[in-house]
């Protein structure tokens, strides 16, 4: 198993005119009288001069979608899913996915399909954006979404464990179609995915990456990193994780928790 992977943005009601800001999520469906009391504590404020106070932005961080790499399961991001759990990421914003063929077959293939599941999310969430944290293969997978397809306004950050973003010397898995799409720097895919930016829509997106000097998968080292990102994370030394557990590493984990933190109101 070569491969096997795998801003925050609330919304505040302003106030436009004579119009009083209505919660419309959270009133739709509410009783007749609440309706009406509304109405009229909105008319009063006006009556009097004061201004409604526009709603806070909501809490908490945009929903997570988290992609193992190629021949990968989801499952292999359960200990992602868990540490973000633990450090105060509700449940329900924490997703797990892969495409219909788990990154063995064309990745542009899979960007479509993950431009499904982010809508999705989206729709279940109520959030504007969303952040995708990704692992070798999906790494690339993700990134032909933001540049190629409708992801630029979409995702608020993404965070890429040990990616073969510049090809990789280890590949001897191309009786996969993916794996032939970065077996080297000089793939049709890679050069199109990297050119003119390796960070698309970096004025809207927030890019980490993460790479290990142990990891013999994304080889060299070095192929992981994307020019032009946030932050391009080396690990290194004798306890560096190696491809497989760069993902579950704590160091790593902990990176990532902190990147996303720290950009959520970018």
């Amino acid at each position: 198993m070569l491969f096997a992977s795998t801003r925050h943005s609330g919304t505040a009601s302003t106030h436009t005119g004579d119009r009083c800001p209505v919660g419309a999520r959270r009133l739709r469906g509410a009783p007749l009288a609440a309706l009406l009391t509304t109405g009229l504590l909105c008319m009063a404020s006006q009556a009097s001069g004061a201004v409604p106070r526009p709603a806070a932005p909501a809490a908490g961080h945009d929903p997570v979608i988290m992609i193992p790499g190629m021949t990968g399961s989801t499952a292999n991001m359960n200990p992602m899913k868990s540490d973000l759990q633990a450090n105060g990421w509700p449940a329900e914003r924490l997703f797990t996915w892969t495409d219909s063929s788990s990154m063995t077959q064309d990745l542009a293939k899979a960007a479509r399909e993950l431009s499904a599941k982010v809508d999705q999310v989206r729709g279940q969430t109520g959030a504007d954006k969303v952040v995708l944290a990704t692992w070798s293969a999906s790494t690339l997978a993700a990134r032909y979404y933001i540049k190629d397809l409708d992801g630029a306004d979409k995702v608020s950050q993404y965070i890429g464990f040990a990616g073969p973003q510049h090809g990789t010397t280890n590949n001897g898995c191309q009786w996969y179609v993916s794996c032939q799409q970065f077996a080297s720097p000089n793939t049709a895919f890679l050069k199109a995915l990297n050119n003119p930016s390796e960070v698309p829509s970096n004025d809207k997106i927030d890019y980490l990456t993460i790479r290990s000097t142990q990891d013999r998968n994304a080889t060299p080292t070095d192929t992981a990193m994307l020019a032009g990102a946030d932050e391009n994370y080396l690990m290194s030394g004798p306890t560096a994780p190696n491809h497989l557990m760069i993902i579950s590493n704590g160091t790593a984990l902990a990176k990532m928790r902190s990147f996303i933190s720290a950009h959520e109101n970018d």
